[in-house]
């Protein structure tokens, strides 16, 4: 049965300091071969930003048209993916509470839209880049710190919120 709901995730790139950001599909693929641009967090955290069909995204050829290239869930593998999409003011909020510094920063809201059954409709052309350079995964005390803080947060007030106001369904995660 399809689901009610459905927002558009965006794959997201990293690509190197000195790169320009691509212009196009097949500038970033070009990107991709030469390891100017990898796949956003892969040395961080592959499962917080793998995307659904992400190989066979990468290896389709760019068209001219926008479309639905895949429409994936937020479950098995991808139960703590953490996608930055297009949606509308209907959508669950992002949880101020949180920030980036203490990571797992969308992770409520992925459950929420997880529990509500949502579609995440892949476009086939659409990306984006995060341009600061390839991140390398290095020790940081104090952002170990602000995670604790996060990870006692979600798992102290927020989840039991979001248990109230959404419920629960197997295969969700926060």
């Amino acid at each position: 049965m399809a689901s009610n709901f459905s927002v558009f995730p965006l794959s997201i790139f990293e690509v190197e300091g000195s790169a320009p950001v691509p212009r196009d599909k097949t500038e970033l693929q070009e990107f991709l071969r030469t390891g100017k641009a990898i796949p956003f967090h892969k040395r961080v955290c592959a499962s917080c930003h793998g995307v659904p069909k992400s190989k066979e995204w990468m290896a389709a050829n760019e068209t001219d048209d926008l479309c639905v290239f895949h429409i994936g869930k937020r479950t098995g593998y991808f139960v703590h993916w953490e996608p930055i999409y297009i949606g509308t003011h209907a959508e669950p909020h992002y949880d101020e509470r949180l920030s980036w510094e203490g990571k797992s920063d969308k992770m409520t809201q992925g459950y929420a839209l997880c529990v509500l059954d949502y579609e995440f409709h892949i476009l086939d052309n659409a990306f984006l880049v995060h341009k600061p350079g390839i991140k390398v995964l290095k020790k940081d005390n104090r952002r170990a710190m602000l995670a604790s803080k996060t990870n006692q947060l979600i798992r102290k007030i927020i989840y039991p919120e979001l248990k109230i106001m959404y419920g629960t369904r197997k295969g969700c995660a926060v």
